[in-house]
């Protein structure tokens, strides 16, 4: 009988530490999912919202991905050309296609192709197209060619650096609209949008241009993160889960 006894305790304590040894797994495995978790949240942090501004286009005839000619033009925009690429993104890092990317800016004087700019000084670029709605492919990344704009005074001593204006339509994502303004340019700092920003949110929205291109063009990354969306119930979306 006794050692039938000490057989059901140590029967009893192997099970224990077995039990133990499983939640303190669980724990673990818990704790680095959560951290993985976390890091991807941070990977792919939302893409700050920023307003369309005053000068959202009204009227436009060319919409290509080549900002830099126009139909019927007589040569290239001025400014030094650049080529934008990116993707855009969901908050878990998947990408989004289907998307369709709107990109409107200033030219090389800081002035809008729009009634509203008056232009103060700053002419028009009959070579410059200024605006492009661009689909995004089953990747969710978009390119295009511009030039880096000029700045301009907005109201007071307040002078807007050089940004692109960015507005992105998703099929089951909320709409977004931000401006990507140049890595190190001096306006960036007293910008009134760009400075009340985080340090982490306004490195997401500056963008080095450091790769130079075969044919010289220098060229940034700019991706874009959605906030979530919403799935028609039967559709499926491409990496979705």
């Amino acid at each position: 009988m006794a050692e039938k006894k000490n057989a059901r305790v140590t029967a009893r304590a192997a099970s224990y530490h077995r039990s133990r040894r499983n939640v303190l797994t669980g724990i673990t495995a818990s704790a680095a999912l959560l951290a993985t978790s976390r890091a991807a949240t941070a990977a792919c942090a939302l893409t700050p919202n920023q307003m369309d501004g005053p000068f959202y286009p009204i009227a436009v005839q060319d919409q290509d991905w080549d900002l830099t000619r126009v139909s019927g033009g007589n040569g290239r925009a001025q400014g030094e050309v650049i080529e934008v690429t990116g993707q855009a993104l969901d908050p878990n890092c998947r990408p989004l296609p289907g998307c369709v990317v709107e990109i409107w800016q200033a030219n090389i004087h800081g002035r809008y192709s729009h009634p509203r700019d008056e232009g103060k000084g700053r002419s028009l670029d009959p070579n410059f197209q200024g605006y492009a709605r661009i689909p995004t492919d089953k990747d969710g990344r978009y390119r295009f060619l511009t030039i880096i704009p000029g700045s301009y005074a907005a109201m007071g001593d307040w002078i807007r650096p050089p940004h692109i204006h960015f507005k992105v339509h998703a099929p089951f994502n909320p709409s977004l609209t931000t401006q990507m303004y140049f890595a190190g340019h001096p306006l960036n700092a007293k910008d009134l949008l760009l400075a009340p920003l985080s340090p982490a949110q306004r490195a997401s929205l500056e963008v080095g241009f450091d790769t130079v291109k075969v044919d010289g063009i220098r060229t940034g990354t700019f991706n874009i993160t959605l906030g979530p969306g919403w799935v028609p119930e039967g559709v499926v979306v491409p990496g979705g889960g």
